[in-house]
């Protein structure tokens, strides 16, 4: 036994090293070889796989939601998958949010009307401010609309309804439920149900899941048996019947340093330079990018294998964009139940209740900004390109 344990501790120190010691010529070697067109890279893994789960970036980005759609655009989706699900979205709202996107509407202010009441009942914050969940339910009723073969939307989002809810102290008991507190397995559980009930295709059922990056990993908290989203479908589903790909991005970490940290110290955001920021996506296992350390420890001395099965390179860092506010959603008919989940809200976080001079812009006005915040997309291409000349 001791000389097994001194083995793999060896092979452990050699991967380590390997890991640290790849060149940027090794990642786009690997890219080269191994990558293709995203949208064909998601349709090779649905080949021998039934779900797919994609690893969403910062949830205010809007241009991952230019991907996303060009998939769900893709005839392919809609007649052989046809299914998918998000994070975002109370589960109760899942019948809603389908004869929303399977209505017929007299003109596009009718079907605007339609989302925007939608909206202002999703979620179980006072209002969903992410301006990418109306490109992306605008987007999904325009493939429907122009296509027979209809997609179907799953919520998994804890149960929740703002008529139930009166007192502040009615919010917290659902903020401190278990339901709440084990947001990934919830949503893992609402998914098995409804993916459970989908009607075969092809004689096979298969799913595609957004959920953000973090629940996405196939990873568990250290020293606990909290298993993130993508942990629980593996063993639920079967580790090959489940594949986990993450959208590029920049590292998950406090941004109160004002600083951007790309990862591999942005050997793979210079890889993406390389081969002129043509959109890919690849398995990374036995690949640099899979050899990477994985840069969140919160999960113990991981890779990136380790988390995920595949990434997509789609738009470099510096040119994403973070959007947040929903023009109209509180309109003047809403104001007064706005009011009341605001108060009800920040009572329940202990805050002080803002007036809706100033609550109102925080969800209601449009607002972008560089996808790397703090620093400027211009710096972020700078650091980049001294890593390409040296």
């Amino acid at each position: 036994m001791k000389r097994i344990a001194f083995l793999l501790c060896v092979i452990s120190i050699a991967l380590s090293c390997y890991a640290q010691n790849q060149t940027l010529d090794d990642y786009v070697s690997s890219v080269k070889e191994k990558s293709c067109a995203p949208i064909d890279y998601i349709f090779n893994l649905f080949e021998n796989s039934d779900i797919v789960v994609i690893g969403e970036r910062d949830h205010r980005d809007t241009t991952q939601y230019e991907l996303i759609l060009d998939l769900l655009k893709d005839p392919r989706f809609a007649q052989e998958v046809g299914y998918v699900y998000t994070e975002v979205g109370c589960v109760n709202r899942t019948k809603d949010v389908n004869k929303l996107l399977c209505g017929r509407y007299k003109s596009d202010k009718a079907f605007n009307n339609a989302l925007y009441t939608y909206l202002r009942n999703e979620d179980f914050n006072p209002l969903w401010d992410k301006y990418n969940r109306v490109q992306f339910l605008r987007g999904l009723y325009e493939i429907n609309r122009n296509s027979k073969h209809k997609i179907t939307l799953g919520l998994t989002d804890c149960n929740f309804s703002w008529k139930r809810i009166k007192t502040a102290e009615e919010y917290k008991n659902f903020d401190d439920s278990p339901a709440c507190a084990y947001r990934d397995s919830t949503m893992c559980l609402h998914f098995s149900k409804m993916y459970a009930k989908q009607k075969l295709k092809n004689g096979k059922r298969k799913a595609l899941i957004i959920t953000n990056h973090p629940h996405a990993l196939n990873a568990t908290f250290e020293g606990s048996d909290y298993h993130r989203q993508g942990k629980w479908l593996k063993e639920r589903y079967g580790n090959d019947n489940v594949k986990i790909v993450m959208l590029n991005w920049t590292e998950y970490t406090n941004s109160n340093d004002q600083q951007t940290s790309l990862v591999a110290d942005g050997l793979w955001d210079a890889t993406f330079e390389v081969v002129d920021c043509q959109p890919f996506g690849m398995d990374i296992k036995g690949t640099p990018f899979g050899h990477t350390p994985y840069f969140n420890d919160r999960y113990g001395k991981m890779k990136w294998e380790d988390v995920a099965d595949g990434v997509i390179y789609y738009r470099p860092c510096y040119e994403t964009v973070l959007t947040i506010g929903i023009p109209g959603i509180v309109s003047a008919d809403f104001e007064e139940e706005f009011m009341r989940r605001i108060k009800i809200y920040f009572e329940a976080m202990e805050l002080s209740v803002p007036t809706l001079e100033e609550a109102k812009p925080a969800y209601d006005r449009f607002v972008s900004f560089p996808g790397t915040y703090p620093q400027s997309p211009d710096s972020v291409r700078e650091s980049i390109r001294k890593l390409l000349a040296e």
